[in-house]
């Protein structure tokens, strides 16, 4: 039995004291590099390995190092990297109706990482950002976008600075100011063109079409639509190339062209279904309800707005859902059911107001107008017409002012205000000629989707 003294003199007379140091700061090395492989795929802050470099040449190299708080909580961290980005893969490729919880557990893990000084990679963020645009939290989507635009440019990342602008571009759309959407399309477009990012520029132009189409220059957004769709092709963007031949169906079915809008939206649909694209498919089957609508088959129509709004709830993707809720409350309108459409209306209104999409709050409020009119309800009628064409001249929507015009001013009409009214249908008919939309009335706040 060895006592303290024979302890303390084996530990300075045989090799065990080196041996100690060695194994300790050959650990304490193969910690650090792991630490600063890690740096350079998530970016920790550089303060915190300069301190883990002092550590490493202080006495006591591991000690020092395992009871920096700090830097072990941030090691430890570091593991869940790898899980966030299979999750955030996960949810992109197939929403579920877990998905606003699973993205809340992902955003709570991306902020407790960020207390031990962890950033994540920007593309992390601007996946977030695409997520929460999805599930209807707009300005949490415009956080993270602008978070990783930031990021991008601090990184030098042209790649991601064009993506991260053309995403900024889509929200301010949603918000309604087509102006600075433009803006930030714009700059987009002049970063990919500079480094031929053939994706970048298809998305700049596809927002530019969109911007041209809400305006109400449709053989513009056509082009622009079109020249998108040709890049996508040539770069073999499948998901792109779907999105491009929804929104040019879209412009043709507005001209009333149905057959080829049809052509179009099945095309699209062919693609989504073959890369599992559940979220677009709702997409294309709700325009698909469009036509059959158009074409007196109500039935028809119900069946595909039910089955896209299935998909959107499943998702969990609110804007969606809402606008669905608008399609399914226009069916329930044309059967004479007002109660039903009015609550399917009221319950869209509602998620719009919650999630900030200007141009869907209007519609909503549009078609309660209907209801109301139709109810005999007329100053309340008018009252909603009013409300929504001020939201319509705010968003710069001419196609939506032109068609609130011509239903305010036939119910100023009926009303006994017959100079005012015509005055008011007169202006209608003059957006109806400058921008080439056939005057549809309150069949083109159905479109939006």
């Amino acid at each position: 039995m060895f006592d303290r003294n024979s302890v303390t003199i084996i530990w300075w007379t045989v090799p065990f004291r080196w041996i100690f140091w060695f194994a300790t700061i050959f650990a304490s090395l193969i910690g650090f590099f792991e630490v600063i492989g890690n740096y350079l795929s998530i970016q920790l802050p550089i303060e915190d390995f300069q301190q883990i470099a002092a550590a490493l040449f202080s006495s006591g190299v591991g000690v020092i190092f395992l009871t920096n708080e700090k830097i072990l909580n941030a090691h430890k961290n570091i593991k869940k990297i790898d899980s966030l980005s299979n999750r955030l893969a996960q949810l992109e490729a197939s929403m579920t109706p877990d998905q606003l919880r699973e993205l809340e557990k992902i955003e709570q893990t991306t902020e407790k990482l960020a207390e031990y000084g962890v950033d994540l990679d920007p593309w992390h963020e601007n996946k977030l950002g695409k997520l929460a645009r999805l599930a209807g939290r707009n300005k949490d989507a415009q956080r993270y976008f602008q978070q990783s635009y930031d990021n991008f440019l601090r990184l030098n990342d042209d790649k991601g600075q064009a993506e991260a602008l053309n995403d900024l571009g889509r929200v301010e759309r949603t918000f309604g100011d087509l102006n600075h959407s433009e803006e930030l399309h714009n700059q987009s477009l002049q970063i990919s063109t500079k480094i031929g990012y053939q994706n970048g520029i298809a998305s700049s132009l596809g927002g530019f079409g969109s911007i041209a189409k809400t305006r109400g220059d449709l053989t513009e957004a056509e082009r622009l639509w079109r020249e998108s769709l040709a890049i996508r092709r040539e770069s073999g963007n499948r998901k792109g190339e779907a999105a491009s031949l929804l929104n040019l169906g879209d412009i043709v079915e507005t001209r009333g062209d149905l057959a080829e809008a049809e052509q179009l939206y099945r095309e699209s649909l062919a693609i989504r279904r073959e890369i599992g694209d559940r979220g677009g498919e709702g997409a294309v089957l709700s325009h698909l309800g469009f036509i059959a609508k158009t074409r007196s088959d109500i039935d028809g129509a119900e069946q595909l707005f039910r089955e896209s709004s299935t998909i959107y709830a499943e998702r969990g993707w609110r804007d969606s859902e809402a606008a669905s809720l608008i399609n399914l409350g226009n069916i329930a309108k044309m059967r004479g059911a007002l109660d039903e459409a009015e609550r399917l209306y009221q319950e869209s209104l509602a998620i719009n107001r919650e999630t900030g999409d200007i141009t869907n709050e209007g519609v909503a409020i549009y078609n309660l107008g209907e209801i109301a009119e139709k109810r005999g309800a007329l100053p309340e009628a008018k009252r909603l017409y009013q409300e929504c064409l001020v939201i319509m001249r705010r968003i710069d929507d001419r196609g939506r002012v032109a068609g609130t015009l011509k239903k305010l001013g036939e119910l100023m009409v009926t009303q006994g205000d017959i100079v005012s009214g015509n005055k008011i249908i007169e202006e209608s008919h003059l957006i109806e000629r400058d921008i080439g939309i056939p005057m549809i009335g309150g069949e083109f706040f159905e479109k939006y989707e």
